[in-house]
């Protein structure tokens, strides 16, 4: 299986996909995997926000288009991976689902569907609706928020019950109760998606809401219009393994399903999950941390340690305090409710200062969390709640000895019942802290080397990953799982960040082009880390194969700025945005693009490193077509991938030009028309060997770290693969007879792959 990712929305429809099959076909597609299909949200661009799971999406497709779709895929021999969001819908006005709780409260129809507290002690039998920009008697005195039977009118939205009465007045809904949106920072009785607001969480571990949310996608299974299943932030549910062993038994042993699951270094998916694999962070991590070059630790380190005037922090810290501040308070609510639960099971020790026990506990949580599903805790679980309570002991003493109390307390118990779900919600609130924690807020403020800064990876500098691992990750794998380099989540595009692996590979370089722009730019309103983000950023989107101005580097700059220092909570912030900060950045971006002498130099530092640059996005394409797994090409990622992170991966593809690049020549060595021969080379030689790529061993070979090299082999077929380290080193053609070089010098002295069968030896 090869998988190709779409976006579907307003602007890119099934229909619109249809005209693109002979493109992809071409490139060597055989499964298209498409974003959510369901009703969402007016205008979304992701459709993750689904505002009524029975439908199919009117702003992306119709029953006909829908069903031609699937007949055209029969016809070309091509599969169908459709992506499902079983953890939340949308708290919008459109939600159909919704309309009853406005209408009857807790009795509404589909009231029980949502994962509200109705008897939380700041709101009984109300729910909160976080929606207003001041304080409620603030936004009523202004006009914008009124009341009437069928239920509100909140500046322009209109919030109405299945049965809306407009002629009825009354001075506030009985159900729903609109807050200033900051209030979630201290209370909150309904669950959501991570700290998005107008994302609500579904109880999906019930039955009916369970077949309810699914009702629509198990049709289209039993219709053959869907093949394999993508299941969106499994860990936001209560019980995944229980879910996902549910879901097997309703669509059958023959649907492929595949989990957005991020593995930390070293952490396999729970041997009782019945699933294919994850969607390939763990390999595009793996793949990051390969193809870096950790020799220049060191002057890196000094470099980002100049620049800022700051000491390297320890990375475990400081990702441990980012978890902390979040839970204390963007996850403050969410705390207390859990908090709350737990009171009554808890001994007279633990109650004493239970909040900080619990908030320190979940801040140093090493994973994103554990299945437990009754009774004990398993000898592995205890290892990661045992070592949270070292991390807690290291960086947060005082707090040590009552997190090891509750841990061992943890440790003695049979959890059924109320204990179970209590530590099962306590999980639920893990995988979001660990999200928000380390990929939008460490992420965005430690800027040594920027391409670490990914889902799924690590920025830690002690991390290394040897050719030798990386042989060992491959091989733990599940063969069937994805192989991703790039998605609609990840931070930046794939070439984008081999630019910034590149630079590994030329650290004084690197240094040279950071002290001359130092010294070239006036800093006086620029923090220092502000000053190296924009350096990375212009490093990693800077479009050497067309004039910068045609790719509307700047606007794009100014929106991925703008939203790093929001994310990173330091030098600005979402809640409380430093404007004129944010305009200096900004200027500094441009200062750089509108002095002719820095332009320059930043085009003469990439012209110095794209060598590397090109022979690292190669070395990404070959990996991820030939080691076990399944090929994921996220749209458009065929040709360069200079995106920043979303909605700028997002944009439409001009899938035009793109079939035109696959048949003529590289006009230059710049020309994104060399990735795209050599992935549809690579491609095609899987469709034609289809059962090798799904059944052949994987065997390494020793060739010290400087060289990764591995065969495969299958019923009289072999593949070789030699992929350098470094861009000028030649790899050695294979002494054994019979070999047929598939990827040749034109990529690249320093990859190699041979394809051989029985009788050509």
């Amino acid at each position: 299986m090869t998988t190709y990712r779409i976006q579907f929305n307003k602007d890119f429809k099934v229909r619109d996909l249809m005209h693109v099959l002979d493109y992809l076909q071409e490139l060597g597609i055989d499964t298209i995997y498409g974003s959510p299909i369901l009703t969402a949200h007016r205008g979304s661009t992701h459709g993750y926000d689904v505002t009524d799971p029975a439908t199919l999406n009117p702003e992306v497709t119709n029953e006909k288009d829908w069903q031609l779709l699937h007949e055209e895929l029969r016809e070309r021999g091509m599969s169908y991976m459709q992506d499902i969001v079983p953890n939340h819908t949308a708290l919008t006005p459109e939600n159909v689902w919704f309309k009853t709780v406005i209408a009857d409260g807790p009795e509404g129809k589909y009231a029980g569907h949502f994962d509200i507290d109705w008897s939380h002690p700041r709101l009984p039998g109300k729910m909160m609706l976080p929606v207003l920009g001041d304080e409620p008697e603030h936004v009523i005195r202004a006009g914008q928020l009124s009341f009437y039977g069928g239920g509100m009118k909140v500046y322009d939205d209109r919030w109405e019950g299945t049965t809306p009465d407009r002629d009825s007045e009354q001075a506030e809904n009985p159900y729903v109760k609109p807050v200033h949106w900051q209030r979630v920072n201290d209370y909150i009785n309904y669950r959501r998606f991570f700290t998005v607001n107008q994302l609500i969480g579904m109880r999906t571990e019930e039955q009916e809401v369970y077949d309810d949310l699914h009702e629509r996608t198990f049709a289209d299974v039993k219709a053959r219009r869907i093949d394999y299943l993508r299941v969106d932030h499994v860990d936001g549910l209560l019980d995944p393994t229980g879910y996902l062993q549910r879901l097997r038994t309703s669509v059958g042993p023959d649907v492929g399903i595949y989990v957005e699951k991020i593995l930390e270094p070293g952490e396999q998916l729970p041997e009782d999950w019945p699933v294919q694999g994850t969607t390939g962070y763990d390999f595009l991590a793996a793949v990051n941390r390969l193809l870096t070059n950790d020799d220049s630790n060191n002057s890196f380190s000094d470099l980002y340690e100049q620049i800022t005037g700051e000491h390297l922090p320890d990375y475990r810290e400081l990702v441990f305090r980012n978890k902390l501040m979040l839970v204390l308070e963007h996850f403050n609510g969410e705390l207390d409710n859990l908090v709350r639960r737990w009171d009554s099971l808890l001994t007279d020790e633990l109650r004493a200062d239970f909040k900080q026990t619990l908030a320190h506990w979940l801040a140093a949580f090493p994973v994103y969390r554990i299945y437990p599903d009754g009774g004990g805790l398993t000898d592995h679980e205890v290892t990661l709640c045992m070592e949270a309570a070292t991390i807690v002991a290291e960086y947060a003493p005082d707090h040590g000895r009552l997190v090891l109390a509750w841990v061992n307390w943890l440790a003695h118990q049979q959890f059924e019942g109320e204990s179970l779900e209590f530590l099962q919600r306590t999980q639920q609130l893990s995988g979001p802290l660990m999200a928000k924690g380390v990929e939008d807020t460490t992420f965005y403020q430690f800027w040594r080397q920027a391409h670490l800064n990914e889902v799924g990876g690590s920025a830690d500098p002690g991390d290394r990953l040897p050719v030798r691992d990386f042989h060992e990750f491959i091989m733990r794998r599940p063969a069937t799982t994805m192989n991703a380099t790039a998605t609609h989540d990840t931070k930046r595009g794939e070439d984008g960040r081999a630019f910034l692996q590149a630079l590994t590979f030329y650290p004084k370089e690197w240094t040279d082009f950071v002290r001359r722009m130092r010294e070239q730019l006036d800093l006086e309103l620029v923090r220092p880390r502000g000053f190296y983000l924009v350096l990375q950023s212009l490093v990693a989107g800077y479009p050497l194969h067309k004039k910068a101005e045609a790719a509307n580097l700047r606007e794009r700059l100014h929106a991925y700025l703008e939203k790093a220092i929001r994310e990173g909570k330091e030098m600005s912030d979402w809640a409380d945005p430093d404007l004129d900060y944010e305009r200096e950045l900004k200027n500094l971006g441009d200062r750089i693009l509108d002095d002719d002498g820095l332009q320059s130099a930043l085009e003469t530092l990439l012209r110095t490193i794209w060598p590397q640059t090109r022979h690292n996005s190669f070395a990404q394409v070959i990996l991820k077509c030939t080691v076990p797994g399944s090929p994921d090409i996220y749209q458009g990622t065929e040709s360069w991938d200079l995106s920043f992170v979303d909605p700028d991966n997002r944009r439409p593809v001009d899938y035009q030009e793109r079939s035109l690049r696959l048949s003529r020549d590289a006009k230059d060595k710049y020309d994104p028309a060399q990735k795209s021969k050599l992935l549809k080379k690579l491609l095609h030689l899987r469709l034609d060997h289809k059962e090798f790529f799904e059944s052949a061993d994987y065997e390494p070979i020793s060739e010290g770290d400087e060289m990764l090299a591995f065969r495969r082999r299958y019923e009289g077929q072999e593949l070789l693969v030699k992929i350098a380290k470094r861009s000028d080193t030649r790899v050695q053609r294979p002494e054994e007879r019979g070999w047929d070089r598939i990827v040749s010098d034109d990529f690249g002295g320093g990859l190699g792959v041979w394809w051989r069968t029985e009788g050509n030896r």
